[in-house]
């Protein structure tokens, strides 16, 4: 089955340039001119991966991102952010909503191709079945992405069950700031501190009183407490 992507760019040369490239790399490709016009798009049919601009009028690329992340049906969508900034702090505020990788452009399109190639091969490798993981009152179903507490759903967004998943697979375990990093993350993408405490942070929050269990160890990283 042909992957779909969604490419959201205000500049009508760019986006002509980038189509042709996905066209000939075998994607089957659709187009949006600005954010809202993605989320009319997505609402009709969600995209096996969408590529944005970062700067849009109207709505930005990392607000569109935020959007999709704060919506069940959308919380997993792949997204990679493009910027024409090589050190934007819109880069650190996308990465922190939740997208995958970012691109600073002009690109080399060999470089955009395989970094499109190795985030959708991630992708595939996370939803291959697992079994279900359980840790003291807590349940999640590989399957079906569902997170079960204390007999509740819980709805989290996309890095924040990648994060969970990570502290499950390794309950006791330190897990310093760059692996987490590099689990969550593109090994070349630059990930601030600020931004995986953000994580962590919401993470936190949204598991409640059990989210105390996930033990800040100051200068070295990050532990799930795994003791009874």
């Amino acid at each position: 089955m042909t992957t779909k992507l969604l490419l959201v760019e205000d500049d009508l040369e760019m986006r002509r340039a980038t189509r042709m490239l996905l066209d000939r790399a075998g994607y089957r490709v659709s187009e949006a001119g600005s954010a809202e016009e993605a989320l009319v798009a997505i609402e009709k049919g969600a995209p096996d991966l969408l590529v944005s601009d970062i700067q849009l009028p109207g709505l930005s690329g990392v607000k569109l991102c935020e959007i999709l992340r704060g919506q069940p049906r959308t919380a997993a969508l792949p997204v990679i952010l493009l910027t024409v900034m090589s050190r934007s702090p819109d880069k650190v505020r996308g990465l922190q909503t939740g997208a995958d990788d970012y691109i600073t452009k002009p690109y080399e399109p060999r470089e955009f191709l395989a970094r499109i190639e190795t985030l959708l091969r991630r992708v595939r490798q996370r939803s291959t079945p697992e079994e279900t993981l359980v840790f003291q009152g807590l349940r999640v179903d590989l399957t079906r992405r569902e997170v079960i507490l204390n007999n509740r759903p819980i709805s989290l967004r996309r890095k924040e069950y990648e994060l969970l998943l990570l502290f499950l697979r390794h309950p006791g375990q330190l897990l310093t700031r760059d692996r987490v990093s590099k689990t969550l993350w593109n090994d070349d993408v630059i990930v601030t501190d600020n931004a995986i405490s953000v994580h962590i942070r919401q993470l936190r929050a949204r598991l409640g009183r059990f989210g105390d269990r996930i033990q800040t160890l100051v200068g070295e990283g990050y532990r799930l407490d795994d003791s009874e």
